[in-house]
């Protein structure tokens, strides 16, 4: 889990320039069959659960990524929010194949989930699992002022993933009659992201 407290602003501005940001790292990566290994790559598909899935804090939705975000105030230059990111490694299904997702941080170019109506007890956990109920006085009624948003990867989900190509040995031993004559098989595919060169989830549908 990432914890982060940074500076921003909150509104309809901001939440464009972030699609827009997104879309433009897209723009800059390779497809699948033009890339080699550390190049960054984009691929398009459907998300499909690998394991165990994540439940975002704020809207309770069963995704493999989210982003959870909370300004205390309705001001919307306020110059403090609390920022949790998750992400679990994910199948992308690229019609004909399937590729690796896996990656610690990312740059969401995905539509906000509608908080509405809101939950005052995910919003109460969130607030207390960054102290900002003792820093800011986000408590009682005071909580109604604060601002919270959501993006969140669900399965199903049509989106164009970009990220850091890696190849990946395949555990593929050879038979008894091929040991000796059969040439290792190609290493698998995946996408992954670091905070350094993040994953790039931009919506398709």
């Amino acid at each position: 889990m990432l914890l982060a407290s940074v500076p921003v602003t909150y509104g309809a501005t901001r939440r464009r320039h972030e699609r827009w940001r997104a879309r433009w790292q897209l723009r800059r990566c390779l497809t699948l069959g033009d890339a080699r290994e550390s190049d960054r790559v984009c691929a398009a598909g459907i998300v499909r659960l690998l394991d165990e899935a994540l439940v975002a804090p704020l809207s309770g939705r069963t995704c493999v990524a989210y982003r959870s975000r909370v300004w205390p105030g309705w001001h919307t230059g306020a110059p403090f929010s609390a920022e949790t990111m998750q992400l679990r490694p994910f199948a992308l299904d690229l019609g004909d194949e399937e590729i690796i997702v896996a990656g610690d941080h990312a740059i969401f170019g995905l539509l906000p989930l509608e908080l509405a109506p809101r939950n005052p007890e995910r919003e109460a956990s969130f607030v207390a699992r960054h102290a900002l109920a003792v820093q800011h006085g986000l408590f009682g009624r005071s909580a109604s002022r604060a601002r919270f948003a959501e993006v969140a990867l669900e399965p199903g989900a049509q989106v164009a993933v970009g990220g850091t190509l890696v190849l990946v040995p395949r555990d593929e031993p050879p038979t008894d009659t091929e040991r000796g004559f059969r040439e290792p098989p190609p290493p698998s595919q995946r996408i992954v992201g670091s905070r350094a060169r993040p994953l790039v989830f931009v919506d398709l549908a």
